[in-house]
């Protein structure tokens, strides 16, 4: 009973919105601030008048948001998106736009939607999807017995535990998870920082970090505070841009670009402070097709200089600009205003090879395929390095 009359509250305040209203300023935004506004005008206008009517007789914000997604769908652009108070990357936005960000309930994967449900897109290092090993492609067939959404099935159950029935190629598993409650941008940052590690690998040592976003300075920081403190002293670098989110390049390659330099600071015979100034051993980049946004064009970067050798798979090709706004309380528009050019070229819908092509992430046991290249790889260049009369 108690359930019927939550859900029956829930459909009186879904029906009190207005999804006209919120049609009305979703179209405008788009007509105002699509990129190709211009060149692509006809086929902008006949799209918001084909889905019009659907979306303004919304009984739902999730109705609504199938609809205006299913439009945007049709204009085959990237980063072009209506997320919900019911969605991951709502909270997401909320956590970049805002000081004092809304949490999200979440057991350390980010999920992705399907016709039959949600299938896990990632696994962020250290939270407790990677604890009860859960993988990147199991489907969720259920939560705590219930039809499974990554937002409505966890918001009441933070600091206790679910029960995931979970679909693994032929076999169903059931995994318990924590739920925990933090930023979206909390959520990834801690990933990066949990990822960091040396490998000890044949006699060599191997920095490795995942960088789950370049979203802000926090990101950032956490980068280079390992290539020039932890990692400094290891024989090569791997850093891992699978996955996750983009943000701004602009930065993040900085300590591959410097002379590799020790500095050391003298204020008197009693304190002295040391500074590494760049680290000039080889880099590996591992890359698959979730490496997206900003990240394309670091890898493009790294690629074209030379400074990096890439290894894994050809990154998603979605590299327009873009900026999320607030439609209303509990929606936020993704909308593309900028295309991207890079030495003449659209990235978009093609994305960036590596050099080093892995065909399969990982095998039937989970072990990780393109991190086992990327070490090989490591051993060869720092072998390399190591050659008589070679520095």
């Amino acid at each position: 009973m108690a359930m019927t009359s939550a859900l029956l509250i829930l459909v009186a305040a879904q029906a009190q919105i207005d999804f006209a209203k919120s049609w009305d300023q979703a179209a405008s935004s788009i007509r105002r601030m699509y990129y190709a506004r211009d060149t692509r005008k006809a086929e902008m206008d006949g799209l918001l008048s084909k889905y019009e009517p659907k979306a303004k007789a919304a009984k739902s914000k999730s109705e609504f948001r199938d609809v205006v997604n299913a439009m945007i769908a049709d204009f085959k652009d990237s980063h072009f998106a209506l997320l919900t108070d019911e969605d991951q990357g709502y909270y997401s936005f909320d956590s970049i736009l805002n000081k004092d960000p809304a949490l999200m309930p979440h057991v350390g994967a980010w999920f992705k939607q399907g016709p039959d449900g949600y299938t896990v897109q990632m696994v962020i290092d250290g939270g407790e999807a990677q604890k009860a090993d859960l993988r990147k492609g199991d489907f969720i067939v259920s939560c705590d017995g219930k039809p499974f959404t990554p937002i409505s099935s966890l918001k009441d159950k933070v600091e206790k535990s679910v029960t995931f029935s979970v679909r693994r190629g032929s076999n169903t598993l059931t995994k318990s998870l924590g739920v925990k409650s933090e930023s979206a941008k909390a959520m990834f940052l801690n990933g990066t920082r949990s990822s960091a590690r040396v490998i000890e690998h044949g006699g060599r040592s191997f920095g490795y970090v995942h960088l789950w976003t370049m979203v802000d300075e926090d990101q950032k920081t956490a980068l280079h505070n390992l290539v020039n403190g932890r990692f400094r002293d290891t024989d090569a670098m791997i850093l891992d841009i699978r996955d996750g989110f983009g943000g701004r390049p602009e930065g993040y390659g900085d300590p591959f670009f410097r002379p590799a330099v020790d500095l050391e600071w003298k204020f008197g015979p009693a304190m002295t402070q040391k500074q590494a100034f760049g680290y000039g051993k080889p880099l590996i980049l591992i890359t698959n097709g979730g490496s997206r946004s900003a990240k394309e064009v670091f890898s493009y970067v790294m690629k074209k200089s030379g400074r990096a050798t890439l290894v894994g798979s050809t990154t998603s090709g979605h590299v327009l600009g873009t900026t999320p706004m607030r439609l209303n309380e509990w929606a936020f528009l993704e909308i593309p205003i900028v295309d991207v050019i890079t030495d003449g070229m659209r990235l978009e819908g093609k994305g960036v090879s590596p050099d080093i092509v892995v065909p399969v992430e990982y095998d039937e046991s989970g072990k990780d395929l393109y991190l086992e290249k990327a070490i090989e790889v490591a051993v060869s260049k720092a072998e390399l390095r190591k050659a008589p009369g070679r520095s």
